[in-house]
């Protein structure tokens, strides 16, 4: 008898435990083509949502920074990526973690984050 309480104790376990993961595709999302791409055509302000790695995005069209290049080391919420450009064109030079980072000012998906 305890053996099957224990069996079955065991499994049950099992099985709840695969429903409490955390979503692990959050960690590194920065994709600057993708969030360009949303806001092309769009003005400053505009509220947009998509789809992105299984998650749904929302946020609006703001203007930001955007280096040049493959900028792997970067998460995506620096806080140089938002204060850099106060209009939506023309390029810049920023100092992200404490490197020097060329690119452009364009209007680019911005997640909702406190000023």
């Amino acid at each position: 008898m305890k053996t099957k309480i224990l069996l079955s104790s065991i499994l049950c376990g099992l099985c709840v435990s695969s429903f409490a993961n955390a979503n692990d595709k959050v960690d590194r999302v920065y994709n600057p083509q993708k969030y360009q791409q949303v806001c092309k055509g769009k003005s400053q302000g505009t509220w947009v949502s998509f789809a992105y790695r299984g998650i749904i995005w929302n946020g609006t069209c703001e203007p930001r920074f955007f280096p040049t290049g493959n900028p792997s080391s970067l998460i995506g919420d620096e806080p140089e990526l938002y204060n850099t450009c106060t209009t939506a064109s023309g390029t810049a030079t920023a100092t992200i973690n404490g490197k020097q980072m060329s690119g452009k000012c364009a209007l680019g998906f911005t997640p909702p984050h406190p000023r």
